[in-house]
């Protein structure tokens, strides 16, 4: 491709003038290395080459998109009507009275409730056994919804409307990398289907459904619909906030019938309610996705938006429903590829795609059979079921592409019904002290942010899929010396194939050269034939498609459920729940619009922002949570029965004094340094360290504790060090700063 070429040529040129600039200025830091984009060539933005000192590490401010001013809203409008009205005494803030009754407080709601997307009930009918069962939906206009978003001027900074290649020099040569949604092949050939105008813009969306148990013993259930734009940036999409995920439907749930269940008619019976209640969903979006949609965006621009479904987030069951297959026990029982039931543990074999357009075919062609046994027989044959599915008619929509590989549940089920079901069974039979030890070395952990801590686990049993990953995460070093038998230890050894295996697939940026990788992983021999194992074989083409395995998964929208439960539980009669359900759901958003509404307006200029609290700012480390001084003897004094303090005063002058001379300073006086047991230092028991993110190349931190009782427990925290003679791990006991001659030093 010829842009390509021209794109490396310019990288190249540019890393040649970076590194003659370096030759000549040894002293500069090193640089990160060089990234780029080639823009698609149907862009408004002309195609062009770009250097970039990190591709994400800035995302633009939700509520101050870059280079706009901020307008005071509530001054504008007060001054508007000074003008108009001179004589009119202004206004006191808060001024609004709120009175405390439940009536005026519910006709508030319904004032404010135009703000976002409202639900709309409608009602199917579906045929079965002569007769027509109506069910209830209720939808988000998922169009309006949309527009909702794209017209917003506070998210306008966030959207990207370009596919685009990504690329980074890795010190040989420049591989393509893979994050966001428009990173990938999908986004790329969907805006290669639109007409050849520089303003056709792909407007791709994210779509999860799933079940939710609300009641105690399951008798009651929610089936929410969470959607997602695809063109927004991850922090922003993957959030709750406004522009995150929405709830913008809830499911008729199909009671079960034992007269009825497992029968073919049954189950096609429900999948036709299922594409039928989710047409209501979709009904707005069909025309627009067809001939395109000129929308006046939030940045003032227009554009010539073509809507469709990229992404299509589930667990097997609901991708079964979506994709219309016959499920686990059926011939073909993967959703995106033709692979046979006995042959899903074989991950080196590749096996025909599923499309839309062919599923379709086969559906037309089995309906024009005059018996009712040719025509099963031949959706049997391709695990297909009869009934159309809603997501045909978008365009440039395919159901089996748009499922996702789903790294929750693939992973999730596999750690909690299978390894930790065998390490609890290999525990248990060594007997209860053995139980105990590892709950005991459980609990010693140490903390760490962003890490869940047990006190126990091997009794306890945990629905929330975070758990379980730091479970899997600390059972190695929880049960390596309590599983030492041969069956134990290769039990353990597949726990870390499996943290492994966890840990790549969620890389948040993935390269060319990381997907080679893991294709060409081979696997062992034993049998695994079941869907969760063979979506392996899928998951580096999702990751090429779609991007990171963060855009596709069910965790983020799968979180949501926790609200439909608490407003089940706290705000319901527990009689026809979900209009009760739907109407708290719209008030939580229409609260939360308001809110950040609010906050735009209270937050304060760049000249208002209070200055840093940190206490001391270290080049890319910074110290905080000071103490008072203390001298060199009390800190001996007290802690004499570390050996670590032992001669502390005398050991850390001479270490500071080899140190300066190491690296070329000279001694303060021409002396080695010397300190009295009176001289005094200042102790921290906070560190903040910036680095760049070897995973995502974006600046990160990391916050390290030593502290002896950090929420009431004792936090000294580990680190990985680099030094000259390779990378050592150490655990902090001791931060502090002293004045040597009147210059600071600082230590840990």
């Amino acid at each position: 491709m010829k842009q390509d070429s021209t794109f490396a040529a310019n990288l190249k040129a540019q890393r040649r003038d970076t590194a003659y600039s370096r030759l000549i200025n040894p002293k500069e830091p090193e640089e990160r290395a060089p990234a780029g984009t080639v823009n698609h060539s149907v862009s408004s933005s002309r195609p062009q080459s770009s250097i970039q000192e990190g591709f994400q590490d800035n995302y633009p401010d939700l509520d101050s998109p870059p280079g706009s001013p901020r307008l005071n809203l509530r001054e504008h409008s007060e001054d508007e009507a000074e003008r108009e009205n001179p004589n009119l005494p202004r206004p006191s803030k808060a001024s609004v009275e709120i009175k405390p009754n439940h009536s005026e407080l519910d006709k508030l709601w319904g004032l404010a409730s135009h703000k976002c997307t409202e639900f709309v009930e409608d009602t199917i009918a579906v045929p079965y056994k002569e007769e027509n069962r109506t069910y209830k939906t209720y939808t988000r206009p998922i169009w309006d919804w949309v527009l909702s978003l794209v017209q917003d001027p506070r998210l306008a900074s966030c959207f990207v409307w370009d596919a685009e290649k990504a690329y980074r020099y890795n010190g040989d040569t420049y591989v393509r990398f893979y994050h966001e949604p428009w990173t990938a092949d999908a986004f790329w050939a969907a805006q290669s289907a639109l007409p050849n105008h520089p303003d056709a813009k792909v407007l791709g969306l994210i779509i999860y459904a799933d079940k939710s148990k609300l009641s105690t013993f399951g008798t009651e259930k929610a089936y929410a619909v969470v959607a997602r734009v695809a063109n927004i940036l991850v922090p922003i999409r993957n959030s709750t906030q406004f522009g995150g995920g929405q709830v913008v439907g809830h499911q008729p749930v199909v009671k079960d019938d034992t007269q009825e269940n497992n029968k073919p008619g049954f189950s096609n019976f429900k999948n036709v309610v299922w594409h039928a209640a989710f047409w209501k969903l979709l009904e707005s979006l069909v025309h627009h996705s067809k001939v395109g949609s000129w929308t006046q965006c939030g940045d003032d621009l227009r554009r010539w938006l073509w809507p469709m479904i990229l992404i299509l987030a589930s667990d097997y069951e609901e991708a079964c429903v979506m994709a219309l297959i016959r499920g686990l026990n059926a011939l073909y029982p993967c959703p995106i590829c033709f692979v046979p039931w006995n042959e899903q543990s074989d991950l080196s074999t590749e096996h025909p795609k599923r499309t839309g357009q062919e599923s379709e075919i086969i559906l037309e062609k089995a309906r024009a059979f005059r018996t009712a046994a040719e025509r099963e027989q031949l959706l049997k044959d391709n695990s297909l079921r009869d009934v159309e599915n809603v997501f045909w008619k978008i365009h440039n929509t395919d159901p089996h592409a748009a499922c996702s590989f789903d790294r929750l549940h693939a992973y999730g089920g596999l750690w909690t019904d299978h390894l930790f079901a065998q390490i609890k069974l290999r525990v248990t039979e060594k007997g209860r002290n053995a139980i105990a030890k590892i709950d005991k070395q459980m609990s010693s952990m140490p903390r760490w942010r962003g890490l869940n801590h047990f006190d126990a686990v091997m009794n306890i049993t945990f629905n929330d899929g975070s758990k379980n990953e730091d479970i899997a995460k600390m059972m190695l070093f929880a049960a390596h010396n309590v599983l030492v038998d041969v069956p134990g230890v290769q039990l353990l050894q597949c726990v870390r194939s499996f943290l492994e295996l966890n840990m790549y697939v969620s890389l948040e940026v993935h390269t060319s050269k990381t997907i080679a990788a893991g294709e060409r992983t081979e696997y062992g021999d034993k049998s695994w034939n079941f869907p969760k194992m063979h979506s392996h074989q899928h998951v580096f083409d999702d990751i090429k498609n779609k991007g990171a395995t963060r855009n596709f998964g069910t965790k983020i929208s799968e979180s949501m459920h926790g609200p439909i439960r608490q407003t089940y539980h706290r705000l319901t009669n527990f009689k026809n729940v979900t209009p009760q359900l739907i109407k708290h759901d719209h008030r939580r958003a229409v609260g939360l619009f308001i809110r950040e509404q609010l906050e735009v307006l209270d937050a304060p200029g760049d000249s208002e922002c209070p200055p840093d609290q940190e206490t001391e700012i270290l080049s890319n480390i910074s110290i905080g949570s000071k103490l008072k001084p203390i001298t060199f003897s009390v800190i001996e004094d007290t802690n004499s029965g570390d050996a670590a303090f032992a001669r502390f005063r005398v050991r850390f002058a001479d270490f500071l004094s080899d140190f300066l001379q190491a690296y070329g300073y000279n001694l303060p006086n021409g002396k080695r340094i010397r300190f009295e047991q009176n001289d005094t230092l200042v102790p921290f028991q906070f560190l903040k360290v910036h680095y760049e993110h070897l995973g995502n190349w974006t600046s990160s931190a990391d916050y390290l504790r030593c502290n002896p009782s950090f929420h009431g427990h004792p936090r000294y925290d580990g680190a990985l060090v680099k030094t000259t003679d390779g990378h050592i791990f150490v655990q902090l006991i001791y931060m502090f700063s002293c004045t040597v001659e009147k210059n600071p030093i600082r230590s840990a």
